[in-house]
């Protein structure tokens, strides 16, 4: 009886062996004997018993050109360089309309996120206009003007971008300020006063304070006259930003839109 027990398990292990190990064709897949360690597999333990990540760290390839990667979203990421360029109030009784404003930013910025506060010689916050619509940006000139309907009164060749009716609008003569907002955040003060010693604005009573960067900008005092265009105050062309309005800006002949005419 054993010995025809023993019999049948010896016939019956070839085919037990076949059925195991057969593929869904019904063809038998022969077993390959492979050596511990040499599977290849995503995050699988090496020889050492350490990881492909861990071996992967230690690439100092990969950590070069991580740092390559970084620092290309960081640059990409960084603010553009936005500034108020020129500035006319109206010393020349032509009235708000032909007060303007012009930033300055490469050709391409975005300005539907930038806002003006106007500040009077009280400190107070007269208007907050928006620099423009969603889809606008600094055109090829890299000049971008927010102003009154009036400029052409100025007697220059002029170009407004984003037109403020006048009740929205208006810059005080005898002292006053423009900041620059993109959101909460002041990217430019300008500061003026028709007495160079008389200081900035008070601060507003809401953030952002500032009324101007170091000393104020001096108010022009020529007028248009029939052989004089009027006057603005301006950035000197090709001159660093000192962080002073007073160092900064100068007298010139207004050009809204345009490149800065020479200093007064």
């Amino acid at each position: 009886m054993a010995r025809n027990l023993i019999a049948l398990a010896i016939a019956l292990c070839p085919l037990a062996a076949h059925v195991a190990c057969s593929v869904g064709n019904g063809d038998a897949t022969p077993l390959e004997p492979r050596e511990a360690g040499t599977l290849e597999a995503s995050g699988g333990a090496g020889r050492d018993g350490s990881s492909d990540d861990d071996d992967d760290d230690d690439d100092p390839d990969r950590v070069t050109d991580a740092g390559k990667d970084a620092r290309v979203d960081a640059e990409a990421a960084a603010p553009v360089v936005i500034a108020i360029n020129e500035i006319y109030v109206d010393i020349d009784g032509f009235g708000d309309g032909a007060e303007f404003v012009e930033l300055r930013a490469a050709p391409g910025t975005p300005v539907h996120d930038l806002r003006l506060r106007l500040v009077n010689a009280a400190g107070t916050v007269r208007y907050v206009v928006s620099a423009g619509d969603p889809g606008d940006v600094v055109g090829p000139t890299g000049f971008w003007v927010v102003g009154g309907n009036q400029t052409f009164r100025l007697g220059v060749v002029d170009r407004v971008d984003r037109t403020v009716g006048l009740n929205d609008w208006g810059l005080e003569t005898s002292r006053g300020a423009v900041q620059l907002l993109r959101g909460a955040d002041l990217l430019d003060v300008v500061g003026w006063s028709t007495d160079p010693d008389g200081g900035a604005a008070p601060p507003p009573s809401s953030p952002p304070t500032a009324t101007v960067e170091g000393a104020v900008a001096a108010v022009p005092t020529i007028r248009k006259t029939a052989g004089q265009p009027a006057r603005s105050f301006g950035r000197r062309a090709d001159a660093p930003d000192t962080g002073d309005n007073r160092a900064d800006f100068c007298s010139m002949p207004a050009s809204p839109g345009f490149a800065q005419k020479p200093c007064d």
